[in-house]
């Protein structure tokens, strides 16, 4: 089992102290650019997410007040035994500006 500790390690995240049971939320901070930019929360369950507004809404407002600029959540499906589905959950302004970036490289 990877939990928070080892997915953290495997983006390159560094973990936030109690995970987000601090002053500080979130449970790791992903760096881009020497700047720590994304608050991540990690969200792990068999084979379903669920997300709802006052939560989204909650998590991005805890990355704003921790002086990050944007919100992501990590989503990891499956049961642990190498199966597992990951994928981001951002703000839909993030995921263009990262599709800008994309296309200026090509």
């Amino acid at each position: 089992m990877k939990g928070e500790k080892g997915e953290a390690k495997l983006d390159g995240a560094k973990l936030v102290k109690n995970s987000g049971r601090g002053v500080l939320k979130g449970d790791a901070v992903l760096s881009m650019g020497g700047k720590e930019t994304a608050l991540i929360d990690y969200k792990h369950y068999t084979s379903s997410f669920s997300i709802n507004k006052e939560a989204w809404k909650k998590h991005c407002r805890d990355a704003v007040q921790d002086g990050h600029e944007m919100a992501l959540y990590s989503v990891i499906l499956g049961d642990l035994d190498g199966s597992e589905v990951k994928v981001a959950v951002i703000d839909w302004e993030w995921f263009k500006h990262f599709l800008e970036l994309y296309e200026r490289e090509w």
